[in-house]
C-alpha cells in the first residue's frame, strides 16, 4: 500500500471492501427468513497507548433491522471478507461511534445460509501482548450468538447495539478498562542485580548514620582525644589538692664513726610527707583553664566529626535515592515506548505505515534502555560508595527529610550564627583559648611559689647503733626559680608564636565558613527557583504528550512526534528529581556548617554512646 494511504480511516477502508464484496449480489434473492441470523460482530483490537484496547460493535443491524429473505442456495464466500477481518483489527481513525451508522447506510446484511457457509478466517498476523496472533484475539472477544433453529421466520428487531469505546478514540482519554485477566509476558529487560538477602526493605537515613557512627573508626579516635582532653581537666585540677608521699627503708649499713670502731647492722626507716600549694601567682588555675579548652575543643571536634560523617553518609544516600528514581523513571519510559512500538508494529503489519516508524519507534526503544544500563550502573557505583562509608550495602532508599525550620532564612543570618554555633569555628577558637591560657601558665612560671610541707620521719639504727629515732615537722615553704638558662624565656616565646597562627587559622576558618555558607545558599536558591520552572515544564510537557496521542490517534501525528514528547516529558521529570536531591544536598551542607544536620535527621533524639572497645583490646 503507498505510504500516501497509510493514514486514511480504517472506515472507509472496511466500508470499500464491504461495499466491493457484497455489490455483485445485489440482485440475488434472499434465503428463508428462518436462516436469518444477527450480523457479525466488527472488532478493532489494538494495544492502546496506556495498555490493551479493544473497540467492539456488536448486534450492529447492517439493515436499519429489516432482515432480507435468504437465497435458495448459499452463494460462494465474499471475496473481500477476510481482508475486511483484517482490516478490522488496525487503528480506528473515525471515532468508534461513527462506525456502525456509515457501515448501517451502506451494506446490506449477510444471509444466514451464507454465513454458516464461510470457510473459517485465515489468521491474522500481528503481534499481540500476550503472545497470541490477532486472529485470537478477535475470536475470544467477538463470539457470534449460536444458532437457533427456532428462530421465528419473520423478522424481529436487532438487539440494542453495544459499543465498547476504545481509549483511542473520541475527543480525549478515557478511563482505563479493567486489566486482562493474563498479564502480558514482555521481553526481559536489563534490570538492577537483585538485592542481596535480607535487603528487602527500606533504611532510613537516621538508622543508616546512627549505625554508621557506632563503627566508625574516625569517630573512635575523636572520642578518645576527648576522653584524654577530658582527664586532662582532672590532671590540671590536683594542683589545687595535696600530695602525700610515703617513703620507706630496710637494708644492711656498714658504718664507721671515727674514733669509734666500725659497725654492720640492719638499717631501718621511712618518711610521710604532705605538700599543700598555698599560691602560685595563677600557674595552676590557668593550667585548669588551658585544659578545659582542650576539652571543649576537643567536643566541638567530635562534634564536626560527628556532621562531617553524618553529611557524607546523607550525600552517599541521596546518590543512591537519585539513582534509585532515575532507574524507576527510565523502566517507565521503556515501557511506554513499548506501547508506541507496539502499536507501529501493527499499522505497520496492516500496511497503515512503513517500516521506517518500526525502526524509529525501535531505535527510540533501544536508546532508553542503554540509558536505563547506564542508570542502573550509576546506582551500583553509589551503592558502592555508601558501603564505603557504613560498611555495608544499603537497602532501598527512602525519602529524606527536608531542613525546614531548623534552616535560617538567609545567607546573612547564617553568616550570623556561624560563631556560636559553627563546630568548625567553634574548635578553633577553643584552640585558640587553650593556647592563650598556657601562655598566662608559662609567664606566671617566673614567680615565686608558696606551700606547706607536713611531715614525719622514722629511723632505726641509722649512721651506727643510734637506736630509734623519730622526728615530726610543719613548715611553710617558698620556692623562687631565678634562672633556668633560658628555657622559660623560650617556651613564651613559642607560645606567642602558636597564638599568632591561632589567630590567622581563626581567621581563616570563619572565612571558609562563610563562603561555604554562602555558595550553599546560593545553589539551594538556584534550587528552589528551578522548582516552579521544571514543575511548569513537566506540565508543559504533559499537556503536549496528551494531545499529541490525541492526535495521534486521529492520524494528525507521526510516531516521531509521539516519541519527542514522551522524551521531553520523562527528561523533564528527571531533571525535577535532580533538582529536588540538589536541594536537599545543599540544605544539609548548611546544616553541617552549623552543627544542626545530626540533630536533623536523628528526629532531636541524643546522640548514642559511641564508645566502642578498641580491635584487641581484651588481649
Amino acid at each position: 500500500m503507498p505510504h500516501s494511504l497509510a493514514r486514511l480511516p480504517l472506515t472507509a477502508f472496511a466500508t470499500g471492501a464491504v461495499l466491493a464484496g457484497f455489490a455483485a449480489r445485489a440482485a440475488e434473492p434472499a434465503p428463508s427468513p428462518a436462516a436469518a441470523v444477527a450480523p457479525p460482530l466488527l472488532a478493532y483490537v489494538l494495544d492502546g497507548l496506556e495498555g490493551p484496547d479493544l473497540v467492539t460493535v456488536s448486534g450492529a443491524s447492517l439493515g436499519h433491522g429489516v432482515v432480507r429473505a435468504p437465497p435458495p442456495s448459499p452463494p460462494p464466500t465474499p471475496p473481500m471478507l477476510p481482508a475486511v477481518i483484517r482490516l478490522a483489527s488496525a487503528e480506528p481513525l473515525f471515532p468508534a461511534p461513527f462506525a456502525p451508522a456509515i457501515l448501517a447506510d451502506v451494506v446490506p446484511p449477510l444471509p444466514q445460509a451464507e454465513l454458516a457457509a464461510l470457510p473459517a478466517p485465515v489468521p491474522l498476523q500481528g503481534p499481540m501482548p500476550d503472545g497470541s496472533t490477532l486472529n485470537a484475539r478477535l475470536t475470544t472477544e467477538t463470539e457470534l450468538p449460536p444458532l437457533d433453529p427456532a428462530q421465528p421466520a419473520v423478522a424481529e428487531a436487532p438487539p440494542p447495539r453495544r459499543v465498547v469505546l476504545s481509549k483511542l478514540d473520541g475527543p480525549g482519554p478515557l478511563p482505563a478498562p479493567p486489566p486482562p485477566a493474563d498479564p502480558e509476558p514482555e521481553e526481559p529487560d536489563p534490570a538492577p542485580d537483585p538485592p542481596p538477602p535480607g535487603t528487602e526493605g527500606t533504611e532510613s537515613l537516621t538508622d543508616a548514620i546512627i549505625a554508621s557512627l557506632k563503627g566508625n573508626p574516625e569517630i573512635q579516635i575523636s572520642l578518645a582525644q576527648q576522653d584524654d582532653a577530658r582527664f586532662a581537666v582532672n590532671e590540671a585540677r590536683a594542683g589545687y589538692l595535696p600530695r602525700i608521699d610515703v617513703t620507706g627503708a630496710w637494708g644492711r649499713e656498714f658504718a664507721r664513726n671515727i674514733p669509734q670502731a666500725a659497725t654492720q647492722r640492719f638499717r631501718s626507716e621511712a618518711t610521710v610527707s604532705l605538700n599543700q600549694n598555698l599560691w602560685d601567682f595563677g600557674v595552676t588555675i590557668n593550667d585548669i583553664k588551658r585544659a578545659r579548652a582542650s576539652y571543649r575543643s576537643a567536643q566541638w571536634g567530635t562534634r564536626e566529626r560527628i556532621e562531617a560523617i553524618s553529611y557524607d553518609i546523607a550525600n552517599a544516600y541521596l546518590g543512591v535515592l537519585l539513582q534509585q528514581n532515575l532507574v524507576a523513571l527510565a523502566e517507565g519510559e521503556i515501557a511506554s515506548v513499548k506501547k508506541i512500538l507496539r502499536i507501529v508494529t501493527v499499522q505497520k503489519d496492516l500496511g497503515l505505515t512503513t517500516a521506517a516508524d518500526v525502526e524509529r519507534a525501535q531505535t527510540r526503544l533501544d536508546n532508553v534502555r542503554s540509558q536505563l544500563l547506564d542508570r542502573q550502573s550509576a546506582l551500583e557505583q553509589a551503592r558502592n560508595a555508601y558501603k564505603r562509608l557504613t560498611d555495608h550495602m544499603p537497602l532501598r532508599a527512602a525519602e529524606v527529610p527536608a531542613a525546614g525550620a531548623a534552616l535560617p532564612e538567609s545567607a546573612d543570618v547564617a553568616v550570623d550564627l556561624i560563631d556560636t554555633r559553627s563546630p568548625r569555628l567553634a574548635q578553633a577558637v577553643e584552640d585558640r583559648r587553650s593556647l592563650d591560657k598556657q601562655y598566662d601558665s608559662q609567664a606566671d612560671t617566673a614567680l615565686p611559689r608558696l606551700g606547706l610541707t607536713i611531715a614525719s620521719d622514722y629511723r632505726q639504727d641509722v649512721l651506727g647503733a643510734t637506736g630509734r629515732a623519730i622526728d615530726a615537722r610543719a613548715m611553710v615553704t617558698f620556692s623562687y626559680r631565678l634562672y633556668n638558662g633560658g628555657a622559660a624565656t623560650a617556651t613564651k616565646h613559642r607560645i606567642a608564636a602558636r597564638l599568632r597562627q591561632a589567630d590567622y587559622e581563626l581567621d581563616r576558618r570563619r572565612r571558609e565558613v562563610e563562603q561555604d555558607i554562602r555558595v550553599d545558599y546560593a545553589s539551594l536558591g538556584a534550587a528552589r527557583e528551578k522548582i516552579a520552572t521544571i514543575e511548569a515544564e513537566i506540565a508543559s510537557a504533559q499537556k503536549v504528550a496528551d494531545l499529541y496521542k490525541q492526535q495521534f490517534r486521529g492520524g494528525r501525528r507521526t510516531v516521531f512526534d509521539l516519541l519527542d514528547a514522551e522524551q521531553l516529558l520523562f527528561a523533564a521529570k528527571a531533571k525535577q528529581t535532580a533538582n529536588q536531591i540538589a536541594l536537599r544536598a545543599a540544605e544539609y551542607r548548611v546544616l553541617q556548617k552549623l552543627g544542626g544536620l545530626f540533630d536533623l535527621v536523628s528526629g532531636g533524639q541524643p546522640l548514642p554512646d559511641l564508645v566502642q572497645p578498641a580491635p584487641g583490646s581484651e588481649d
